[in-house]
């Protein structure tokens, strides 16, 4: 039997749905989001289609095993424009222990411009496969994405480890949450920050760093300096009205054991499983 925590990207999602053939692409652009994290535009043929949540099967020159990376573009964005090709953007988090991101993290000269082959996967998406999207008021996401859709409530529970330069600029995508209008529509989603491995006073001291008051573009409710807790999760579901959590759906990614764990809490209070939707980190 495969250790789960040991198999590869193929080996784990063997069973979800994906694409049935590749497509080339080319590495057009390598930005460094942080000091852990590289951001890469993979310029695709048009058209390409997608869902916002689906990841990419990524086959390397040299590398055996796939790779699996989340893509964090959007569907507009793999559309060209008169001025711009369509592209896909990747996420890649340094890892000397997965052959695949080693390889997207080996020096920009040596890799800009490399070909690679793709395709799209994946059933974490927005909407959701077996639920009607008019049926959705409410919307929470637990260190995820965020969907674009009007007329609903959006919560969103970002989870993360405190940046080792201090600079809340520095963790992944905040940047982008502030100075974009997030959801297209003039929305704003109701955003819990919870930041590990630093103090309250540390905590306070990045916020008052930060380059531009987080709440001129998005409406950041709360910054903690502790992991995610069983609250945060009731207060983004109403845990006691039952015509709520009906009308709701709840997005959790990360590590196998706080997805497990968060996904019996939001079961444990009643809503059905079609409506809890997981992806594990590994």
């Amino acid at each position: 039997m495969t250790n789960i925590a040991s198999s590869t990207h193929e080996e784990r999602t063997a069973a979800a749905q994906r694409e049935a053939h590749l497509h080339q692409v080319q590495i057009a652009k390598i930005e460094q989001a942080n000091e852990s994290v590289r951001l890469l535009r993979l310029v695709i043929p048009p058209p390409k289609q997608f869902l916002p949540g689906q990841w990419l099967d990524v086959h390397l020159p040299g590398v055996r095993q796939a790779g699996g990376f989340t893509i964090t573009s959007t569907p507009k964005d793999a559309q060209p424009t008169t001025d711009t090709p369509g592209y896909l953007e990747l996420a890649i988090q340094k890892s000397s222990n997965n052959p695949p991101a080693a390889w997207l993290w080996r020096p920009e000269e040596e890799i800009s411009g490399s070909y690679v082959y793709v395709r799209v996967g994946g059933s974490f998406v927005w909407p959701p496969p077996s639920l009607d999207p008019a049926s959705i008021k409410s919307i929470s996401l637990v260190a995820g994405g965020s969907p674009r859709e009007p007329e609903r409530t959006i919560s969103l529970i970002y989870g993360t480890r405190a940046p080792q330069s201090r600079n809340l600029s520095d963790i992944l995508f905040l940047d982008r949450m502030r100075d974009r209008t997030l959801m297209g529509n003039h929305i704003s989603p109701f955003v819990k920050l919870y930041l590990t491995q630093c103090s309250e006073e540390e905590m306070v001291d990045m916020r008052n760093r930060y380059s531009r008051p987080i709440e001129e573009v998005i409406n950041i409710h709360s910054t903690f300096a502790r992991r995610i807790d069983r609250g945060a999760l009731y207060s983004a579901v109403d845990s006691r009205d039952e015509e709520w959590r009906k009308q709701a759906v709840v997005y959790i990614c990360g590590p196998p054991k706080m997805t497990d764990e968060f996904e019996k809490i939001y079961l444990d209070m009643g809503m059905e499983k079609e409506r809890v939707l997981t992806e594990k980190w590994w």
